[in-house]
């Protein structure tokens, strides 16, 4: 019986192969060999997985605070912003709580069907932030602070990576980083269950004045940044809703503060994780314990501060810290001049290098709009621009979050890379996305990226040329005019007369 099949899977195999032989030779007369061999490894290999980015601004008016925004992520040919929460209407109408947030949020969140789990989102608060970097700097940086947050969570319990996740502890959603604490009560959980940060302390020099929090250890949570997947951050921001739900205190002062509430799910899961890892984190005296409501209650959200500023770098208690840079010595190289620990006669200027991505995606926007330069080239202005870095750790940051007093967001606005092309470089962003650009041109975490929201090919978007916004008001795209062009004058006072328009 063996032998009998042996003999008829040979004769199969002898068919099968005369077949393809045939086919070749049939096939040879109408392709060539190259074209071939592509329709046969389209057969077996899969396009590759294409995900989205997701850029969503919590706000529900317009204002010069929120064009500055607007414009800074179109130039750098973000997604289209969507907004959440616009003109919103009692809970979710931000110019009365806070929380309108995180009920916005949650709304967008919970109406993405489960195959974008995996896409990423970038959500920052509306007035009060800049853009430095174009969005295939931030994914390929997230992917790589994941690897690094994930090592550093190991080494702080004692296990291996792999061990880690099999314990179901990860970092994905990542929060900007804050020197203090806030809401300030050092009895909570969110304040004293935060780990250290992995930079050293000593980065911050020792206090020559101005104040304790300066040279605090960046390890809380800021809530007017957050970059994550879509299914982590769903969960996260529902278990947020959930502790609104259990705690709100009519009487509370931060009753309406959407950092309060996402810091105490961060917090309980600092504490929990301890637990989970056998792992004593110090309680003060007076300190709450952050019990589970039942014995199930999740506690893991896979939440994390991102310490390094690569992504996010806010501004209150940091003013120290950064500050712009020209990158105008061999290889794209500056010398950071500022003594931040003050050393003194031993302090010798450290080289800061311009990574080759960011220099890469910076000239290819210049490159795009020659008429606005002329006679310029990218590798002359390169070695000219003035680019934003965090003096600790030498990242070229790829958010500005102007935490504290907003006065200082118009004053930030026009030392911004772009500001001089802003007009130019918003046009050819429109045309850029109208034509279906990607976000990156390479595979990052073995995925295209694609923006979640494009502009409409719409006839009004092209007349005025500046874009617009989409909102989560029933799906509608709102055009330029709507929104910022009252303000043009202010956004585009940069390019001055003589440029391109």
């Amino acid at each position: 019986m063996h032998t009998t099949l042996r003999k008829q899977r040979r004769t199969s195999a002898i068919i099968l192969i005369a077949f393809l032989v045939g086919a070749l030779v049939y096939y040879h007369s109408y392709v060539d060999s190259e074209s071939l061999i592509a329709m046969i490894r389209q057969d077996f290999h899969p396009p590759d997985k294409t995900s989205r980015l997701h850029y969503l601004i919590p706000a529900s008016q317009p204002n010069l605070q929120l064009c500055f925004n607007l414009v800074s992520s179109a130039v750098n040919r973000y997604p289209v912003p969507i907004l959440l929460g616009w003109h919103g209407v009692d809970e979710f109408d931000a110019a009365k709580t806070h929380l309108a947030k995180l009920r916005a949020m949650q709304r967008y969140l919970v109406s993405l069907p489960p195959q974008e789990d995996d896409d990423l989102a970038i959500i920052v608060d509306g007035y009060d932030v800049l853009i430095q970097l174009p969005p295939e700097i931030m994914v390929e940086r997230y992917f790589q602070l994941v690897e690094r947050a994930d090592a550093h969570l190991a080494q702080r319990f004692r296990v291996s990576v792999s061990e880690l996740h099999q314990s179901g502890l990860r970092q994905t959603i990542f929060m900007g980083p804050d020197k203090i604490c806030w809401p300030i009560d050092h009895r909570a959980p969110r304040c004293w269950a935060a780990p250290e940060s992995p930079i050293p302390p000593a980065a911050w020099g020792e206090d020559k004045g101005y104040g304790e929090v300066f040279h605090s250890d960046p390890r809380w949570l800021n809530s007017g940044t957050i970059m994550g997947p879509i299914g982590d951050l769903k969960r996260y921001i529902a278990a947020t809703m959930d502790e609104i739900q259990a705690t709100y205190d009519a009487i509370y002062e931060f009753r309406e503060s959407d950092q309060y509430y996402l810091s105490n799910v961060w917090g309980r899961q600092e504490y929990w994780r301890s637990k989970t890892m056998d792992i004593k984190i110090p309680v003060p005296l007076n300190g709450f314990l952050p019990l589970k409501n039942t014995p199930f209650q999740q506690t893991e959200y896979h939440v994390a501060i991102e310490y390094e500023s690569g992504l996010f770098q806010t501004k209150a208690w940091y003013e120290p810290y950064f500050g712009y840079l020209q990158f105008n010595e061999a290889n794209l190289t500056a010398r950071l001049a500022a003594d931040i620990r003050g050393e003194g006669s031993t302090f010798e200027p450290p080289t800061v290098q311009m990574p080759a991505n960011v220099a890469a995606a910076l000239a290819k926007l210049y490159d795009a709009i020659p008429e606005a330069h002329p006679g310029s080239t990218s590798a002359d202005w390169l070695a000219v621009v003035r680019l934003g870095v965090n003096y600790v750790t030498q990242h070229i940051y790829g958010v500005w979050h102007c935490t504290g007093s907003k006065l200082f967001i118009q004053l930030e606005y026009p030392t911004m890379w772009f500001y001089p092309f802003a007009r130019s470089l918003l046009r050819a962003a429109v045309a850029a996305s109208q034509a279906g650009e990607p976000l990156t041109r390479k595979l990052i975490d073995g995925r295209r990226w694609v923006p979640k929201r494009s502009y409409p090919a719409a006839a009004d978007v092209v007349e005025v040329g500046y874009g617009g916004v989409w909102t989560d008001l029933d799906g509608d795209f709102v055009p330029w005019r709507d929104v910022c062009q009252t303000y043009n004058r202010v956004l585009f006072k940069g390019q001055v007369a003589g440029q391109a328009a």
